[in-house]
């Protein structure tokens, strides 16, 4: 006699592989980088050699000068004021101060300019950019003395320190 075979369906044994699927997952999900990305908007210097415009007013240049162990303001000819580090700081609150001043003097002025030294670290080319833009005052109108931020230069260009 013949043997017949009998076959037996079996089932596919599944927890095993979801159960590395779940620890592959939540490792990924885990080990991933949630990061802000925050976008400053730059502008570039311009182009020389373009046809000239005859203002009534000459053009007022800022240029803020970020050097290793200072910060320099300058008119586009010399250099008008330093800040020196204190410490390994920069002195930024100084800086909003003095900004602020050359702003009250120029309120139409909407531009600056931030020359950076080459070994100067992102990180700190982005506060002084902050420092360009905004500055923190107190309100002289409101008794609290409630904090109040204003913008200084909202357009910032960057380029290289002489």
């Amino acid at each position: 006699m013949a043997k017949r075979r009998h076959h037996e369906s079996k089932e596919l044994e599944l927890t095993t592989l979801l159960n590395i699927m779940v620890v592959l997952v939540s490792s990924l999900l885990l080990s991933a980088v949630f990061s802000k990305i925050t976008i400053q908007e730059l502008n570039m210097p311009p182009q020389g050699g373009g046809p000239s415009v005859k203002n009534e007013k000459p053009q007022v240049t800022i240029e803020v000068i970020l050097r290793k162990d200072a910060i320099q303001i300058s008119d586009g000819k010399e250099v008008t004021d330093t800040i020196p580090k204190a410490g390994d700081q920069y002195q930024l609150a100084q800086l909003s101060a003095k900004l602020k001043d050359l702003k009250d003097a120029h309120v139409d002025k909407k531009d600056a300019v931030l020359l950076v030294e080459p070994d100067i670290d992102y990180a700190t080319m982005i506060s002084v950019m902050d420092a360009i833009k905004f500055a923190r005052v107190v309100s002289s109108a409101d008794p609290t003395g409630q904090v109040l931020t204003i913008s200084l230069f909202p357009s910032v260009t960057v380029g290289d320190a002489p």
